[in-house]
């Protein structure tokens, strides 16, 4: 896997946890499930309102270094 597709992977939501707006993703070129990660989006009066569910494909990307943390950048049609 070269340095780009680490950072930016597709995964399938596995897990959601609305009240820290993170998700855990099922990232299929490993077979491993990611470890918390903070999904980018909005609020509205304190609800997040395009959180990502359970079976949607998500666009993930981590920092370029050695076990860098990461985030959904969002949901893929």
């Amino acid at each position: 896997m070269d340095a780009v597709s680490k950072m930016l992977q597709v995964g399938v939501v596995s897990s959601v946890d609305a009240v820290r707006r993170r998700v855990r993703v099922l990232l299929p070129e490993t077979g491993m499930v990611s470890g918390w990660l903070f999904a980018v989006g909005t609020r509205r009066n304190s609800v997040p309102d395009d959180l990502p569910e359970i079976n949607d494909r998500v666009l993930v990307c981590y920092l370029p270094v050695e076990d860098g943390d990461g985030f959904v950048l969002g949901v893929i049609g």
